[in-house]
């Protein structure tokens, strides 16, 4: 695949700048060293069902989670703009207010783009995985951890508890997302064709908290604890009336500035 050679060249290169020393010919290592991942990466992929060149940036985010692991790449698909379909006039739709909105709100006029860890602007796909491997060798300013999460079918209400824990002296805006994987929905191909079962994964569907995320300051080696409740909305009134499967979704959270970018992210399965 011509994504996962773009990646496989970029680690090779990274290897080579901490290879440099005269190794036995019997000692050496004949092949890419992945980089340990010492921070989260946050790839939020600005997509499209219309958009014939998106199944392929779809395939390069899973090549870059099966480099580094899931946990480690963490993405997200936000369906908007003129490629796009809209949940509410499109039985296919998959786009929505909130995810029209960050398309808008970051410029978005060419699809597939992408933003990662909200550092560098928007790039194409071709530019994801040498962004990737800058940021996840990075040390994270914070970490983040999800407690006591639970849902309740009867109510359809999301609730959890988020922890900031700083390193060092951080100011920032924590985020808490949902998204679904496993949708099956059309999307045009590269080959122009329409692919009524393709399987959509990282779906952006709500933003649990404020759009751009709830401010906070926090000191070196300080944690403050939010709590957080959301109830899954009424989609029955939509032209795509699907109910959203709770079983595929996902809480993503992080935490950003507009000069560090993404500072720590993390994905946790609701159920």
């Amino acid at each position: 695949m011509k994504f996962h050679h773009i990646i496989l060249g970029m680690v090779m290169a990274a290897g080579c700048l901490t290879a440099c020393d005269e190794v036995d010919s019997d000692k050496r290592f004949i092949g890419p060293v992945v980089p340990e991942a010492r921070k989260n990466v946050l790839v939020e992929d600005f997509t499209g069902q219309k958009c014939v060149n998106c199944p392929s940036a779809a395939d390069m985010v899973a090549s870059l989670q099966q480099l580094y692991g899931a946990e480690h790449v963490v993405a997200v698909s936000i369906h908007g703009g003129s490629l796009s379909r809209d949940e509410a006039t499109d039985k296919f739709g998959l786009a929505n207010a909130t995810s029209k909105a960050y398309n808008e709100h970051w410029g978005v006029s060419q699809w597939p783009s992408g933003k990662i860890d909200r550092t560098d602007g928007l790039q194409g796909p071709d530019k994801w995985a040498a962004a990737v491997l800058t940021r996840i060798i990075q040390q994270p300013a914070a970490e983040l951890n999800i407690a006591n999460i639970a849902y309740d079918a009867a109510s359809k209400t999301l609730s959890l508890d988020v922890s900031v824990a700083a390193k060092e002296s951080v100011t920032g805006r924590l985020q808490v997302w949902l998204t679904e994987s496993g949708v099956v929905q059309q999307q045009y191909m590269p080959d122009g064709t329409k692919n009524n079962q393709y399987v959509h994964n990282h779906v952006l569907r709500a933003s649990v908290n404020d759009p751009y995320g709830d401010p906070l300051t926090l000191a070196a080696n300080a944690t403050d604890t939010k709590h957080y409740t959301y109830t899954l909305p009424d989609v029955s009134a939509l032209k795509n009336n699907t109910p959203w499967n709770t079983q595929n979704m996902s809480v993503v959270v992080f935490f950003y500035n507009d000069q560090q970018g993404v500072m720590q992210v993390i994905d946790h399965k609701l159920q």
